[in-house]
């Protein structure tokens, strides 16, 4: 994979240069899926601008600056009582009555508290006067997200987890800006769903496939399967298909 890079690179640049890492964001997720698999591939990674891509950084950037109207959103729910329980909670036992604005309120304090945790974190790592305490929940937020914004390119470069990839446990700066912004958008109902590509798997040949947002491979949930393509081997598979069927029609 270093080869890789060095080769559209002069010896003078690699002595200059550091090599790059591979994102550990969500770009390369086909990639870290089928190397974690032993999967044969010819799959290349999206590498670091030096440890996140452009756009995993620029990602995290929109995701940041939606959390603060995300929140909002999410407390107004509790002017309408809790949803369904069937949503799940945050650090609620099942046998624990719910009270109304309780999922809001618990989501809230959820997201608001990892903000300002990983604030308080950069603080300390950079040797940063102290967050100011004792605002109103809404300032805080937006104080918090500004100062992540002016430190995002430190954070997901420089930040000890910086380089974990992203997934459920990862304390990754970026994987946790995420986190928050799916939750919040699952819970506001704004969240995407995967592309289901309802044609059948070249592999295994069950109607399987489907890309998630900001991924770069079609990928087959047949865990026995599990297959990647690129947008241009599954177009390849359409055309294939295609020319079958229309064979079959015409005889």
């Amino acid at each position: 994979m270093q080869a890789e890079w060095l080769s559209g690179h002069s010896i003078a640049d690699a002595r200059r240069l550091p090599l790059p890492a591979i994102c550990p964001g969500r770009c390369n997720n086909a990639f870290h899926r089928a190397e974690e698999a032993g999967t044969t591939h010819e799959l290349t990674p999206h590498w670091g601008q030096p440890q996140h891509c452009t756009p995993c950084t620029t990602r995290a950037r929109t995701q940041l600056l939606e959390l603060p109207e995300l929140v909002a959103a999410i407390w107004l729910e509790a002017l309408h009582s809790s949803r369904s329980p069937k949503l799940g909670t945050i650090g609620r036992s099942a046998t624990e009555p719910p009270w109304p604005g309780q999922l809001s309120r618990l989501l809230t304090d959820h997201i608001v508290g990892g903000l300002l945790d990983l604030e308080d974190d950069i603080r300390n790592l950079r040797r940063l006067n102290a967050r100011c305490t004792g605002r109103p929940e809404g300032a805080a937020v937006t104080n918090a997200v500004r100062f992540l914004v002016a430190h995002l390119e430190w954070a997901l470069s420089e930040h000890p987890a910086a380089s974990e990839p992203h997934d459920r446990l990862s304390a990754n700066p970026a994987a946790q800006i995420h986190a928050w912004h799916a939750a919040a958008q699952r819970f506001t109902g704004r969240d995407t769903r995967p592309v289901h590509h309802r044609v059948p798997c070249p592999r295994c040949e069950l109607l399987t496939l489907f890309r998630e947002d900001g991924d770069a491979y079609i990928a087959c949930r047949n865990i026995e399967c599990g297959v990647l393509l690129t947008t241009e081997e599954f177009a390849q598979h359409t055309r294939v298909l295609a020319s079958v069927h229309s064979q079959i029609a015409a005889a």
